[in-house]
C-alpha cells in the first residue's frame, strides 16, 4: 500500500448528477458507480492498482470495483461522494465489506501515509498502532494465497535481479569498457523502476531495495565509479519514499 493523492472531482460527477442517482441508488439500490468514465478517474488515482493491495488491477483482477470507504449500506447518502470512491480489487473490496471505518478506522491511502500504520516483515504486513492492525485484518493483506505469495513471488523475482546486478557490476570493475557500463546502468534503472509509484507492489519491491545490503553496495560501488547518475538518484529517493 502506498500514498495515494486525490486530484479534482471528474467532470461528469456533477452535483446534480450525484443527486439524481444518489436518489436511484436509495430506491432501487441500482449500481449507479458502475460507470466507465467513474471507473477510469478512479485508476488514474492509483496508477491502475488496487489501492489497498496495489495488485494490477488490468491483469489480476480482471476488472476493478468501485470501493465505498465508507461503505454504501450504511451510508447510502455517499455512493457518489468522490472522496469517499477508491479503486479496489474484487478480493480486497469484498474482504472490506461492510466495515464501519468510523468506529474502527482503517488506513485510507488517500488520508493516511500507510507506512505510519504499517510495516512489510517477511513479505507480510505488521501493524504499528490499531489502525494498522485493522487495516491487516479488515482487508485481509496478509492472506496467504492472494497476497503474500504474490509478494514473495514478485520480492524473490526482485531479489534476483539485484544479484545478477552485483555480477554486472563486478564484471565492470574487472574491465570498465562501455558495454558493461551500460549493462550495469540499464539493469540498475530496471530495478529501480520496478519500486516506482506506478509500478505493481511498489511498496514491496521498494522496502526490499532499501533494505538490500547488496543494492547499498551497488550503489555505493557505482558512486565512486562515477557512474551514479542523478537520474538514478531521482529513481532512489524516489522509491526511497515507499518503503514500508
Amino acid at each position: 500500500m502506498i500514498k495515494l493523492e486525490r486530484i479534482s472531482t471528474p467532470i461528469k460527477l456533477t452535483p446534480a448528477f450525484a443527486t439524481t442517482q444518489t436518489a436511484e441508488f436509495i430506491a432501487n439500490e441500482t449500481n449507479v458507480w458502475n460507470v466507465d468514465w467513474l471507473k477510469e478517474s478512479l485508476l488514474e488515482l492509483s496508477y491502475g492498482k488496487c489501492a489497498y493491495c496495489e495488485c494490477d488491477l488490468k491483469e489480476e483482477a480482471k476488472y476493478m470495483e468501485v470501493e465505498h470507504f465508507e461503505d454504501k449500506a450504511n451510508n447510502p447518502n455517499k455512493v457518489l461522494e468522490w472522496d469517499n470512491l477508491l479503486p479496489a480489487c474484487k478480493r480486497c473490496n469484498g474482504s472490506k465489506s461492510t466495515h464501519d471505518v468510523i468506529s474502527e478506522p482503517i488506513v485510507n491511502p488517500f488520508i493516511d501515509t500507510p507506512s505510519t500504520h504499517l510495516t512489510l516483515r517477511l513479505y507480510r504486513f505488521k501493524s504499528k498502532d490499531v489502525k494498522g492492525k485493522n487495516t491487516i485484518d479488515v482487508v485481509d493483506l496478509n492472506h496467504t494465497e492472494r497476497a503474500v505469495k504474490k509478494r514473495f513471488e514478485v520480492g524473490e523475482q526482485l531479489e534476483k535481479t539485484i544479484e545478477k546486478a552485483f555480477e554486472r557490476l563486478e564484471l565492470y570493475e574487472a574491465n570498465t569498457i562501455t558495454q558493461r557500463r551500460n549493462k550495469l546502468l540499464s539493469i540498475v534503472e530496471d530495478i529501480l523502476l520496478e519500486c516506482q509509484k506506478e509500478s505493481i507492489y511498489s511498496a514491496t519491491c521498494s522496502t526490499i531495495l532499501h533494505s538490500s545490503d547488496v543494492y547499498s553496495e551497488i550503489r555505493q560501488k557505482m558512486q565512486t565509479h562515477g557512474i551514479w547518475s542523478k537520474e538514478l538518484e531521482t529513481l532512489h529517493n524516489d522509491s526511497a519514499k515507499l518503503v514500508i
